[in-house]
């Protein structure tokens, strides 16, 4: 007769797991989204942008969100239609920013606020090593050059004294990224900027309705760039939002989201003439923006409520340290970022995951690998095979990119990091005890995963 299974046996070794079901989709949607979306089907008005210029072009470019919905326009104009704009006055007025403007991605906000900026080919943004590779490709788009600094080991977030030192004569910019929801030490970030004559391009993407020192991220630099992508706080499938109280900046903005180019005569000097694009957000894409920015604050209180169910639970298991949030930050959780110390356990952190996921629980551990390791760094090989941005007249080829160049992020994504995502709604306390359970099976059962060979384990992406 076949022994009979513990019902402590874990998943791995033949029993059964804590959880069986999937935690719920990204997607936060309900019949508010629904009926937007079907209203624009239905009065099939998809886009209202229009790449040309009108008699009143430069005043339309110098409006705030908020005179730009009640600003009498064409059918078609260079803002685009009314869902656009009013998702964009909607926005500004929750941040208290007079300028939002809508984009596809955030990685083309990032682009474009640079850009916009004054930041060209040659110049060098200080940007943290550790983020989605959008950030570092965002930089290269229009030329300029990536120079990647370590990150703060509790709150894995731009190192302040790894900005200072590597500030150059060809620095321009500073790109700060909020990550996981908390918040970089900004007011260093603004001194750093104003010494040295910089400008700061906060990444928001995953950190919106964050405050630091009581002011919203976002608002603090130069510009503030938000993501919608499907697995954000506030979602449109693919999406993002540049802010900003600089009316120039905003301008610069609008051009080279719209082909700005074909607006331009002979009295633009040469500064003011630049490339535009295709950066524009559709009217579907806009009306999602509007019913999901309703439900920002009840959506992040959600994934607090379940982030701090976590961190009291899972807290009082051996190597687990929980998310480390400075007092001047008031978090808004996207992903629950722990650290894991196999030195304390025995059990190394791949076997671990692998446990966890046989439970049914989708832990991650963190970024694939840090930017600066992407081939088109350790290479310098971005477009074509010039070389371009890293080599040529317009670079003095000093920024160099190699692995062990971050020793702290090295350690976090290869040796430290378990990531929770399913923090939103409408997951709740019952599917964060599914969680708890899991890692006490788990850490029940360490004897035996200490036999386990991290070699024999082969670990698939989960989410």
């Amino acid at each position: 007769m076949k022994d009979r299974l513990s019902p402590t046996e874990l998943a791995m070794f033949g029993g059964s797991p804590v959880r069986s079901r999937p935690f719920p989709p990204t997607a936060v949607v309900d019949e508010r989204e629904i009926d937007a979306v079907l209203d624009v089907l239905q009065t099939k008005e998809f886009s209202r942008f229009a790449g040309g210029a009108t008699h009143d072009v430069e005043t339309i470019l110098r409006l705030t969100s908020a005179e730009a919905l009640t600003y009498p326009l064409n059918y078609f104009n260079f803002l685009g239609g009314e869902r656009v704009r009013r998702f964009e006055a909607d926005f500004a007025g929750i941040f208290g920013v007079p300028y939002a403007m809508t984009v596809n991605s955030a990685t083309t906000g990032l682009s474009l606020a640079l850009a916009a900026a004054g930041v060209g080919p040659g110049d060098e943004v200080i940007v943290t090593c550790m983020s989605f590779t959008a950030t570092a490709s965002a930089i290269l788009m229009f030329g300029s050059i990536p120079v990647f600094v370590d990150v703060d080991p509790r709150t894995f977030c731009i190192d302040q004294k790894a900005v200072r030192a590597a500030i150059t004569p060809r620095t321009k910019a500073i790109l700060v990224v909020h990550l996981l929801g908390n918040a970089a030490p900004m007011d260093c970030f603004m001194d750093i900027a104003r010494e040295h004559g910089l400008a700061v391009v906060e990444d928001c993407a995953q950190a919106p309705g964050v405050r630091y020192r009581g002011q919203l991220v976002g608002t603090i630099g130069d510009a503030g760039v938000f993501s919608f992508q499907e697995t954000k706080n506030m979602m449109t499938g693919e999406g993002g939002m540049i802010i900003t109280r600089n009316p120039d900046l905003a301008r610069k903005c609008r051009l080279i989201r719209n082909h700005g180019e074909v607006v331009a005569d002979d009295s633009y000097s040469p500064e003011d003439l630049i490339v535009g694009y295709n950066f524009r957000m559709t009217e579907l894409t806009a009306a999602l923006g509007v019913e999901q920015l309703k439900k920002l604050t009840d959506n992040n209180a959600v994934r607090n409520r379940n982030a701090e169910y976590l961190r009291r639970h899972l807290g009082r298991l051996k190597g687990l340290t929980m998310p480390y949030v400075p007092p001047e930050v008031d978090y808004q959780c996207h992903i629950f970022g722990m650290l894991y110390d196999d030195t304390a356990t025995g059990v190394p952190r791949k076997v671990l995951v692998k446990a966890l996921h046989e439970e049914g629980i989708p832990i991650g551990t963190g970024y694939v690998r840090l930017m600066y390791e992407h081939p088109i760094f350790l290479k310098q090989s971005a477009f074509g095979s010039s070389g371009f941005p890293f080599r040529g007249p317009w670079s003095d080829g000093k920024v160099r990119y190699e692995r062990g160049m971050c020793p702290i992020a090295e350690d976090l994504i290869y040796r430290k990091f378990l990531w929770f995502y399913q923090l939103h709604p409408p997951a709740e306390e019952a599917d964060m005890a599914d969680v708890v359970a899991a890692f006490e099976k788990v850490y029940a059962n360490m004897d035996r995963l200490r036999a386990v060979r991290p070699e024999d384990v082969t670990l698939e992406y989960r989410r």
